[in-house]
């Protein structure tokens, strides 16, 4: 079999609706108060989001518990000043291979980069989420010493989540460097075995969800998934994350139709793409709606089917099975 592949026709989209309690992923500390991190859209809606960054260091966290090698950063000093640079390994390290990486350590020198096969957007809430702020007491040791007070804004709001996965995984870009020189495009770094062992615990771990958000030391945060949407792609990425969503149904909390009608629509156009759900706690979704993706899917395929299951189908269409 040859080592030098064709990349970056496949590609996986997910798009995860859950649920988030508390001070994720916190901002800066403005006095004794540590503030959430969120966003002030142009109709003045505050959104709280947990940012990409965060994510992808929890996942890292859950990689290294499964014995791979995560990225521990260069350092070197660059005009007298000590900076941090990718290692730029990813046939050793995980992340780079997975999240990709950038080194440059002087200016006019042409980077080793990698575009990451598997990119995550933020977690970010789909509503306008009033934010509170809880009061706490940091206890001295000394009875007779007075307490410090200080505040923690929290939120629980539910938002969403979106990955692209592309086919590279495990196949140099042409843009990375081994030593110095540069990387042929298509080369697979490691083997197929490797490919597919990333891949899958890598979706593992997101999709079930099995990693935990940060701030942890203060309170435990693991995202509560509710729904999932996942389109497989033979020709690269479709606009499918924007048709997920949620309304509440007589205080109920249900999917999103309407929108995914106009995705339906939309479906029925396209070419090589299949359309599934992962289900979670439950899922609701009009019958007739459901029966319209079926068309477009093959009759033998699942519309709704588990996280593991959902795991073996995305590898399995990305890397072949």
């Amino acid at each position: 079999m040859s080592s030098v592949v064709e990349i970056m026709k496949r590609a996986a989209q997910i798009s995860i609706l859950c649920r988030v309690s508390g001070n994720v992923n916190a901002d800066m500390t403005i006095g004794q108060r540590i503030l959430l991190k969120k966003m002030q859209n142009a109709e003045g809606e505050v959104k709280p989001f947990v940012s990409a960054r965060a994510i992808k260091h929890c996942i890292r966290e859950e990689l290294r518990k499964r014995g791979y090698e995560i990225d521990p950063f260069q350092v070197a000093v660059v005009n007298r000043k000590p900076r941090s640079f990718d290692s730029g390994d990813p046939a050793k390290f995980v992340d780079n291979d997975l999240f990709g990486f950038m080194v440059a350590k002087e200016k006019e020198e042409l980077a080793s980069r990698r575009q990451a096969p598997v990119a995550i957007s933020y977690l970010k809430s789909l509503r306008n989420v009033p934010v509170n702020a809880e009061l706490g007491l940091r206890a001295p040791r000394k009875p007779e010493d007075p307490p410090l007070p200080f505040e923690v804004e929290v939120a629980e709001f539910i938002g969403r989540v979106d990955c692209i996965i592309y086919d590279y995984i495990g196949v140099y870009e042409g843009t990375e460097k081994i030593g110095n020189k540069q990387a042929t495009r298509g080369e697979r770094f490691i083997d197929e075995n490797e490919r597919r062992r990333r891949l899958h615990d890598f979706l593992e771990i997101f999709l079930t969800p099995s990693y935990v958000l940060p701030r942890r030391s203060n309170s435990l945060n693991v995202p509560e998934y509710l729904a999932g949407l996942v389109a497989l792609s033979e020709s690269g990425p479709k606009p499918v994350h924007q048709y997920l969503s949620y309304r509440l149904d007589g205080g109920a909390l249900t999917l999103d139709d309407g929108l995914l009608a106009m995705l339906q629509e939309r479906f029925e156009k396209w070419r090589g793409v299949r359309i599934f759900f992962i289900k979670y706690p439950e899922i609701s979704l009009d019958s007739k709606l459901l029966e319209n993706f079926k068309k477009n899917n093959r009759s033998e395929e699942k519309l709704i089917i588990k996280p593991e299951e959902a795991v073996e189908e995305i590898t399995n269409f990305i890397l072949g099975g």
